[in-house]
């Protein structure tokens, strides 16, 4: 069973390459298609990934069941690599089963603390408590969903799927208007429809085992930013207003600038990626990095393949001749038996192909015959009628060359007008990116023009405070003066 274990570990890195090809292809041929459908083209491919390492699985343990002494190793190009494994499989179950149980305790632990927060926590404002159930039936689902303040959490999020349950900061409400805490409940609400719960806790439970397959954890990073995206789109088609939704997510990310840590979950770049996507309408593609990592890949994996056929038949060659109990004979090269038959099959092709020639110059000679013999036959009359015919064929031609002519020119003007819509349509595109821009840096404009005039009031105040303390030491230093000239 170790050795089974072990060879699936090792065959999961190039299911792993291959996932990550597909899931690459699936980016760059989806810019312009809806989150969901990436989302639901990326959990199919996960899904059969994960189907394959369950299928090496079993046919590993069957092999090692059959055979009594450990796993094949079958497809491995490397006999000495595929020998190494062999050899320390032990070693690296072990490694791999101490990590693993690692990466467990730890989500473990994850869902320790969020069973915790459902202890605790108080109830949300009984308007939004209302707000929340108007929301999930606008949504679509009637399940009754809590909203509870608590102090253990910093970003908002989802709890459970059978009695879900929505934790926000402590205080959050009072400091955010009301339209931006009604984007962020949508797009919680969104998650509990989606049932992105059941699917993140199934995807936690598969990164503890495949921790170490860069491939597989890179498609399941896309399915999170993925699913990020699915439910911006929930939210914005019932908010109606992008712009609205964008700057909720940039006073998130203000907030966290300033210490309160109330930005969306994800990495340093999702903001900036979902803005630019809502922005643009249009789906991140695979940056530079990305593409010259799976080039790579795809570089090994061909390397991979080319190389395992021909070693693993030597392989098999001389396993049976050892189990006849002969001494095993040196196999010919794989190169030069594929030149070998490729000469035979085109030795093959040309006496085909002479057979052919010869075969139709004499059915053409008898043809010449025939047709010298039916020319002296006929009549005069029959030349004139075929003379007429090919007239009116000829003009039936020029004809038809004039119509193709004509349409030719029809569809070159059907192409230039396709070719101005589309460069219309990429220029109202890029007025619209340009006048969202434009809102945005008006609106920074606006919040600098507020944090000045602030900044000068609180200046005028300053001065105001300066020039009255400086009466006051005036207005002593008289009394001091009067007193003194008093007491002389």
């Amino acid at each position: 069973m170790i050795q089974a274990i072990c060879w699936v570990l090792v065959h999961s890195l190039w299911q792993g390459v291959l996932l990550a090809l597909a899931g690459g292809g699936v980016i760059l041929s989806t810019k312009r298609t809806a989150a969901a459908v990436r989302y639901r083209m990326l959990c199919g491919l996960l899904n059969l990934f994960l189907g394959g390492v369950g299928l090496t699985f079993f046919y590993e343990s069957t092999m090692v069941t059959g055979s009594g002494n450990g796993g094949t190793g079958v497809g491995v190009p490397m006999n000495w690599l595929g020998d190494w494994f062999s050899v320390h499989a032990f070693q690296i179950v072990a490694v791999w089963l101490m990590l693993a149980i690692a990466k467990s305790i730890r989500m473990a632990t994850g869902w320790g603390y969020m069973r915790r927060m459902r202890r605790e926590g108080l109830m949300a404002p009984a308007l939004w408590v209302g707000r929340v159930d108007e929301l999930s039936r606008q949504l679509g689902f009637r399940r009754t969903v809590r909203l509870v303040e608590s102090a253990l959490v910093r970003v908002p999020i989802v709890i459970g799927q059978l009695r879900p349950i929505i934790y926000i900061p402590l205080g959050l409400i009072n400091h955010l208007p009301a339209s931006e805490m009604e984007a962020v409940l949508l797009h919680e609400l969104a998650h509990i429809r989606r049932y992105d719960h059941v699917v993140n806790r199934v995807q936690q439970a598969a990164e503890c085992l495949l921790f170490f397959n860069p491939g597989f954890l890179w498609i399941s990073s896309l399915l999170r930013e993925e699913r990020e995206n699915c439910c911006d789109d929930i939210a914005i088609a019932h908010t109606r207003d992008r712009v609205e939704f964008v700057r909720a997510l940039v006073r998130f990310k203000e907030h966290s600038l300033r210490g309160m840590a109330l930005a969306f979950p994800g990495d340093k770049r999702q903001l900036l990626n979902r803005v630019l996507r809502i922005s643009r309408q249009q789906n991140k593609t695979l940056s530079g990095r990305e593409r010259l990592v799976l080039l790579g890949g795809c570089l090994v994996l061909i390397c991979l393949l080319a190389a395992g056929p021909a070693r693993t038949d030597i392989k098999k060659t001389e396993l049976r001749v050892e189990a006849a109990g002969a001494r095993p004979v040196q196999a010919a090269p794989a190169e030069l038996v594929s030149v070998l038959r490729a000469r035979e099959q085109v030795a093959q092709n040309m006496e085909w192909v002479e057979a052919q020639l010869i075969r139709l110059h004499h059915q053409s000679g008898r043809k010449k015959k025939k047709v010298e013999v039916r020319q002296v036959e006929k009549p005069a009359s029959n030349v004139e009628q075929s003379q007429a015919s090919a007239q009116q064929m000829q003009a039936s031609a020029e004809q038809v060359e004039r119509n193709a002519v004509h349409e030719a020119q029809n569809r070159e003007q059907a192409e230039r007008s396709l070719e101005e819509a589309e460069r219309d349509r990429q220029q109202a595109e890029r007025n619209r990116e340009q006048a969202l821009k434009d809102r945005l840096q008006a609106e920074r404009d606006k919040q600098q023009a507020n944090r000045d005039r602030l900044q000068a009031e609180m200046e005028r105040q300053q001065a105001e405070l300066e020039r009255a303390k400086e009466d006051l030491q005036r207005k002593m230093s008289e009394m001091d003066r009067q007193n003194s000239k008093n007491n002389s």
